[in-house]
């Protein structure tokens, strides 16, 4: 009786482990296929990937990049697609260029301008903002979609 007990519990016990492994795995493919990454908290900017940056940009019209690389660079490699072009030394004096109330995916050329773009619209008051990760570098390795750039 007492042995039949123990199986018993073990089997219980190893079945929830399984259900609890099996789950740990798992992505809801609906909230993850075109959704960027979680937004960030209030007063924060999150970051994505180039192709959860080109994903949403893709799957939602007002969503907008902005390339905060110098002219120069846009020149060399091409800029995304339908991009806003502001460097980052102008991001502060021309932001009020851009809509505070539609997403916005900064990219530079590997992602560190990128960042201080991005913390520098937050602190503006722009709720949401998404610093590209990677930057062109990536964008261009993904095979993205680019246009070129005349001055």
């Amino acid at each position: 009786m007492m042995r039949e007990k123990k199986r018993w519990i073990l089997l219980v016990l190893l079945t929830v482990i399984a259900v609890a492994l099996a789950a740990c795995g798992r992505e809801d493919s609906a909230t993850t296929r075109h959704a960027p990454a979680e937004a960030a908290a209030p007063g924060k900017y999150a970051t994505v990937s180039v192709q959860q940056a080109h994903d949403a940009l893709s799957a939602d019209p007002d969503a907008i990049i902005v390339d905060v690389r110098t002219a120069q660079e846009w020149a060399q490699t091409g800029v995304p697609a339908d991009a806003v072009l502001i460097t980052l030394d102008q991001i502060q004096q021309r932001a009020n260029e851009l809509p505070k109330d539609q997403p916005l995916y900064i990219i530079c050329n590997s992602g560190n301008r990128s960042q201080v773009a991005a913390q520098a619209l937050v602190e503006l008051g722009f709720p949401s903002v998404y610093n590209v990760s990677g930057g062109i570098q990536d964008w261009l390795r993904a095979d993205l979609p680019t246009e070129t750039y005349t001055p």
